[in-house]
């Protein structure tokens, strides 16, 4: 994944990257995301799935406060470690 916002929902520059894990995310329960901090705010080429279809977030203490009031208005659970 090389992007998370709260628009655009998780992205990959690659579409084969974005298939694949658009699958995983479809046979799961649950919609976990890890990703470091500079990947929140950002949008690549190829979606994986909606902002709305992840559950949690995980991420460093480095995302932007705003960043993660906007995620968490979508629905995510922003989870800083």
């Amino acid at each position: 994944m090389d992007g998370i916002d709260a628009v655009a929902g998780a992205t990959a520059h690659h579409e084969g990257e974005a298939s694949i894990n658009r699958l995983m995310g479809r046979a799961g329960g649950q919609v976990v995301v890890t990703a470091d901090s500079s990947k929140a705010g950002r949008r690549a080429f190829a979606r994986i799935c909606t902002a709305a279809e992840v559950d949690i977030l995980v991420t460093d203490t480095g995302i932007a406060p705003a960043e993660a009031a906007r995620l968490a208005d979508a629905g995510v659970k922003v989870v800083a470690a």
